[in-house]
């Protein structure tokens, strides 16, 4: 958006979702990079449901009044029609439109909310963690119903463009929940989306920000294509306890080195990324969360470059969505 001089704000409010659309098929364009993805959504199924957002300039978009202020709403929270929700139109005519730029060079990515991100966004995260232990029996129902909503989406997301899904759940790292808490909490609603979306061929990734090095076995059993780790996380180690199962994707620092560091420390980073990891396939290189909006461009291209001088992909397993990417297993 940076590069196409626009701002947050407008293309949250071009319901046409050309704006953006065309912004990310340019900077693509301009890049090289291996993939495309929808507009900001993270927070689009909250919109759906009835929360109020915060929409800034140059921001993504938070939730500024929670749906849910009393528990016992819970019961009677109906699942939106997304078919007339502006919010959810706008996202899936993003998708429409990369795909029309894009074609089948690149997957299209987008982003779904997992279903106990999507429940801490209605309740609020303050009054949703202090239920997962006075309101257990309550987050549960309303996981159900996150649950379905998330279905519901990705498979409006995929009728429309989209080849890969991305699930983010940045409220269940060590950062913020325990392990117990994930696995009653998490588990077992990703695993039955997870499941879902493979039912009918969707590949998903996992984004999880904050250290999970205490939960890569939960995640991996989930049955994720992949998963998106932070910086914090040890490739090495996600590596010799999950990497045969699941493709490991990251994991640059945001921050240091790819906003404050020069491109040939990017490239050093990326590259011990690329050492722990790499090995037999199943790695993708990738910065360890989103890119900050002000990195400077020569990092970015570092980046890129040395994933392009590190990388053929000569044989793969799995399925293929239609454009000859497959995003497990890959063998280099």
């Amino acid at each position: 958006m940076r590069v196409a001089n626009l701002s947050f704000k407008s293309c949250l409010e071009d319901i046409s979702g050309e704006k953006y659309a065309k912004a990310q098929a340019e900077a693509y364009r301009l890049y090289g990079y291996d993939g495309v993805m929808d507009l900001e959504g993270v927070n689009a199924e909250s919109e759906a449901f009835g929360s109020v957002l915060a929409i800034s300039e140059d921001v993504s978009p938070s939730v500024l009044v929670p749906r849910i202020e009393d528990i016992e709403e819970i019961e009677h929270l109906e699942i939106p029609d997304i078919k007339k929700s502006q919010t959810i139109i706008r996202q899936l005519n993003v998708v429409k439109n990369l795909s029309k730029y894009i074609g089948t060079e690149v997957p299209i990515y987008a982003n779904v909310q997992c279903p106990f991100r999507s429940a801490a966004m209605l309740r609020g995260m303050d009054n949703f963690l202090r239920d997962l232990y006075k309101n257990p029996k309550k987050v549960h129902e309303l996981l159900e119903k996150t649950t379905q909503m998330a279905l519901l989406y990705g498979k409006e997301l995929v009728e429309n463009g989209s080849d890969v899904l991305m699930p983010s759940n940045p409220m269940a790292s060590g950062n913020v929940i325990s392990r117990e808490h994930y696995r009653e909490f998490v588990f077992p609603y990703d695993k039955k989306m997870v499941k879902a979306f493979r039912k009918v061929g969707i590949c998903s990734i996992l984004h999880i920000c904050g250290d999970v090095s205490d939960r890569l076995d939960l995640i991996a059993d989930s049955g994720y294509d992949g998963v998106s780790l932070d910086s914090m996380v040890d490739l090495a180690y996600a590596k010799k306890e999950v990497g045969a199962r699941i493709c490991l994707i990251g994991n640059v620092d945001v921050f240091n080195p790819l906003r404050e560091g020069t491109p040939v420390e990017v490239a050093k980073k990326a590259e011990e990324c690329i050492e722990k990891a790499g090995a037999g396939g199943g790695f993708m290189l990738s910065a360890g969360c989103e890119v900050v909006a002000d990195t400077p461009e020569e990092n970015l291209i570092a980046l890129i470059e040395t994933s392009k001088r590190s990388f053929y992909i000569d044989n793969y397993e799995g399925k293929s969505n239609g454009k000859g990417v497959v995003i497990v297993r890959a063998a280099t």
